[in-house]
């Protein structure tokens, strides 16, 4: 799911290949190992150490964002679950621009092993998956929820099938963590981090 999920970024050890990002796209010039069916990146089964670095940075920063407590902590939980709902319904009809506005100009899409995708190649990433994959089933199962201040975490695991032009279907199962931010015109997503369960 563009993990997606949430939701792009999954699947079965399959045949691989590689594509150069274009220049100006992310980090210029950066070949990126990938998935031929789902343009998955090579990822570590487990949390390597700068993932888990990062989780507990985001993790002890956020709830410094903003100063007191949260009085509308449901309004907000809602407000999430509204926007995350939307992002996965984008993913399942294979609507980019509904995705694409869903996450913050600043996204960063972090990943196990490889340099952070910053928006551009974010923006790459979605149009790419979603010309050429079909996405049937993305299910989401939340394990962690919550709000502090102008951002809320969301932590889970993801399941999901895509189904290439030519080839079978592919299935996925992870763990994803997001990071949320209230902008205007709602929430968006503005970190996400995906690692494969290992098979």
């Amino acid at each position: 799911m563009g993990h997606a999920s949430q939701d792009g970024d999954r699947g079965d050890p399959r045949h691989r290949r590689q594509r150069e990002v274009p220049d100006g796209v992310g980090a210029a010039g950066r070949r990126i190992v990938e998935d031929l069916a789902g343009h998955q990146q090579l990822r570590s089964p487990r949390p390597d150490v700068k993932t888990l670095t990062i989780a507990l940075l985001l993790a002890l920063a956020i709830p410094a964002c903003r100063a007191g407590t949260v009085a509308n902590s449901a309004i907000d939980r809602a407000a999430v679950d509204a926007a995350l709902e939307q992002y996965r319904q984008a993913w399942l009809q294979g609507d980019t621009a509904m995705a694409l506005g869903l996450i913050s100009s600043d996204v960063q899409f972090l990943f196990p092993g490889e340099p952070d995708m910053r928006s551009d190649a974010v923006h790459a990433l979605f149009i790419s998956e979603m010309a050429t994959y079909r996405i049937p089933t993305l299910n989401l199962k939340r394990a962690d929820f919550f709000v502090a201040g102008d951002h809320a975490v969301d932590i889970g695991t993801y399941e999901e099938i895509q189904v290439p032009k030519t080839g079978a279907p592919i299935h996925g199962t992870g763990r994803y963590m997001t990071v949320w931010r209230r902008e205007p015109g709602g929430w968006h997503i503005w970190r996400f981090m995906i690692n494969e369960l290992p098979k």
